[in-house]
């Protein structure tokens, strides 16, 4: 698959169907001889698909760093939260350009990346993102990527939807899922009317953009929080289609539903780098390093991939996968294509943003 400014193709990278879903047998993390602390509370504003529960428990029991996850679904509700209530956690995950707008705005803090031992795991591209440097330090720590494309039922739906305009059709009435992300579904209603910069649409585009959520909206089933909710929908065929990041095939697949198979709309699409930040307010900012040194190895990094589906950012979990034998399925999922993010319109806050939020709100408000 390649992935440029306006259009993605499919030159036969991501192939339809999907590997089959066996447990990845490694250790826990060999955390080596880490002191006991007293037992800390970070709070940390995520989403569901970055850390597992038994990861946080093991990460608690062997540092004394208890992970505290508060889930959030927009990075622009999220980045309200941590301006607002900004000491009331330790830890903000990002997605692309939202990291320089955290750390401009005063609210997040770079460091050197390279004194974290686990970065050593990282693919060399991901510790050099151009926009998140800052001087000789880094804005953000890097976890994991992905495009979002469409997915659907074959035996529902029965024309490969390769356009936005085709999840318009009638006959889809209640029966598609997407989560529920006010600028970003503004940005992918760009794409569909023609505007060429989805975050900074103009003020006649925004109105278009506005219009074609209007008539998109009777086909919506629900608007997720997190996508684990659109995948339980594909899964048990209450939606049809769904709208979401690369590996949702293995992972409707792994919950036992139906072959769902991946279209890629001609107008083009939008994707995520995500991130961990570490909050310029927090009270703990002496043991984030720790948290996350602890929490970014590669097991879990591994094991989350398999859960979750889409490519990350550490080459060592990567290597992990091919000689746990799901090389194929890692290699499918573009996992050993990290340059293919920066191919992508990364996801970041818009132009106007307000004008982006109310016009989301006077459809999905109404």
């Amino acid at each position: 698959m390649s992935v440029y400014e306006g259009r993605i193709t499919r030159a036969g990278l991501l192939k339809a169907g999907a590997a089959g879903a066996v447990g990845l047998a490694v250790a826990r993390p060999a955390f080596g001889a880490i002191s006991r602390l007293e037992s800390t509370t970070l709070n940390w504003l995520t989403w569901s698909d970055h850390y597992a529960n038994d990861q946080l428990a093991a990460v608690a029991k062997a540092t004394g760093l208890q992970g505290r996850p508060t889930l959030f679904s927009d990075n622009a509700d999220a980045y309200l939260r941590i301006k607002r209530t900004g000491s009331q956690f330790d830890i903000v995950s990002a997605d692309g350009l939202w990291v320089p707008k955290y750390h401009k705005d005063g609210l997040t803090e770079s460091f050197d990346l390279t004194s974290l031992p686990v970065a050593k795991q990282l693919f060399p591209i991901a510790r050099q993102f151009p926009f998140w440097k800052d001087g000789s330090n880094y804005m953000a720590y890097p976890f994991s990527w992905s495009t979002v494309q469409i997915y659907y039922n074959p035996k529902y739906v029965k024309v490969k939807p390769t356009s936005w305009h085709a999840l318009l059709d009638k006959r889809y009435r209640g029966k598609i899922s997407l989560e529920n992300i006010p600028t970003d579904m503004m940005a992918i209603a760009a794409r569909a009317v023609g505007a060429k910069k989805p975050y900074s649409m103009t003020k006649a585009e925004i109105s278009r953009a506005k219009a074609f959520l209007k008539e998109f909206k009777p086909n919506v089933l629900k608007l997720a929080s997190q996508n684990n909710e659109v995948v339980r929908a594909l899964a048990d065929e209450s939606a049809w289609i769904g709208i979401t990041n690369l590996g949702t095939d293995d992972r409707v697949k792994d919950a036992g539903g139906p072959v769902v198979k991946a279209a890629y709309p001609k107008e083009g699409t939008v994707g995520f780098i995500d991130s961990e930040n570490i909050v310029k307010a927090s009270k703990h900012k002496d043991v984030w390093e720790k948290f996350i040194n602890t929490t970014e190895q590669a097991p879990w990094i591994a094991k989350n991939f398999l859960t979750n589906g889409r490519p990350l950012f550490n080459e060592k979990a990567y290597k992990l996968l091919v000689n746990q034998g799901h090389g194929d399925r890692a290699r499918r999922l573009l996992y050993n294509k990290p340059e293919r993010a920066l191919q992508m319109t990364i996801k970041g806050p818009a132009g106007n943003e307000q004008a982006y939020v109310d016009a989301f709100n006077e459809v999905f408000g109404a």
